[in-house]
């Protein structure tokens, strides 16, 4: 009876780890471990560039934490189609979202008053002075979108954090 017993545990427990198999294993693959964890690096370094308003340098590490991420969506897909997130992370994931979506619309406004500000200055004559100030002013709501811009993308990046947060598990 007890010979029994272990090979139904043992028939019940390949047939768990076949159905579950794909989905445990990713986790424990020293290589997707490393590319969340340069990843998440990255989206600091990020965040740190953009507070020191060092936009080239948060580009290029959104751009790098983008490439990370895509490659883990190559090697761990099957993780983000379970997406199994905690109530927390789920509540995590609604407000990057809404974060996201306010920088993104901050940044469009800010883009369209300044291109329109940067328009008026360039048709003004005779007004060097109040023209080039009215530039300045442009300049300045232009780098100031793509401040908000480039924080969408890091709510953005913030998320795939999320979906792929069971690899460091």
């Amino acid at each position: 009876m007890s010979r029994y017993r272990f090979w139904a545990g043992a028939a019940l427990l390949v047939c768990l780890l076949l159905i579950v198999g794909p989905a445990a294993a990713q986790p424990s693959n020293p290589d997707n471990l490393q590319l969340y964890k340069k990843a998440v690096a990255a989206i600091d370094a990020a965040e740190k560039k953009l507070a020191a308003n060092d936009l080239a340098g948060a580009k290029a590490q959104v751009k790098e934490a983008n490439a990370l991420f895509a490659r883990l969506q190559g090697n761990a897909a099957d993780i983000l189609k379970a997406k199994n997130l905690s109530p927390q992370q789920e509540a995590q994931w609604l407000q990057n979202n809404k974060m996201g979506e306010d920088s993104q619309n901050q940044g469009q406004k800010l883009e369209r008053s300044g291109q329109a500000k940067l328009q008026q200055s360039e048709t003004m004559t005779g007004q060097d002075e109040t023209a080039a100030k009215l530039a300045q002013e442009a300049k300045r709501e232009l780098q100031l979108a793509q401040k908000y811009f480039m924080q969408a993308e890091i709510y953005h990046l913030r998320n795939l954090q999320l979906a792929f947060s069971s690899l460091a598990k």
